[in-house]
């Protein structure tokens, strides 16, 4: 199952991170999406009033959990190449805003999907590989502490910071 059979299935409040213009265009004719939300999207239209009549809106991902409240979104589209930088905070507010599937796609290198596996594994997600780049991960079931996160930000941290020693090393 690809990614734009995925999007025309959807329904709900949607978020999209990094979408292309096809999945956005077929998020918008899907009848069943109440709300369509783009973050970081790379259509290069200008507003115009027909575009502000539409469901789709553009927020920023550093605010992300502020516009979002606890389990309001039902289903999350994201391109891996826009959410590379911010995945140590995003996995935490992706559990947190999301109430039933997430969608990662455009994953290449086997070793970055073992090390986003094992971040989602921490908060008893349901994790599928559709196909070789996509990833399906239920958090219907994820549970939420602020202490968690604080140690789970702490052991990313120490462990990026060890292999940034361990290469310094080494070379």
């Amino acid at each position: 199952m690809k990614i734009y059979d995925i999007s025309k299935v959807v329904s709900g409040n949607v978020l999209g991170i990094g979408v292309d213009e096809k999945i956005s265009e077929i998020l918008e004719q899907n009848e069943r999406v109440l709300n369509c939300n783009l973050l970081n999207s790379f259509s290069n239209t200008k507003n115009t009033k027909e575009e502000k009549k539409q469901r789709l809106k553009k927020i920023r991902i550093k605010k992300l959990r502020k516009v979002f409240k606890k389990k309001k979104v039902d289903f999350i589209i994201c391109n891996i190449d826009e959410i590379k930088k911010y995945i140590k905070t995003f996995v935490k507010d992706s559990i947190y805003i999301n109430k039933e599937i997430l969608y990662i796609y455009n994953l290449n290198n086997e070793e970055y999907k073992k090390e986003i596996i094992k971040k989602y594994k921490r908060y008893n997600t349901k994790i599928e590989e559709i196909d070789d780049s996509t990833l399906k991960i239920d958090n219907s079931n994820a549970k939420t502490n602020i202490i968690k996160d604080s140690f789970y930000i702490i052991i990313d941290t120490l462990i990026s910071l060890f292999n940034i020693v361990s290469d310094l090393l080494l070379n």
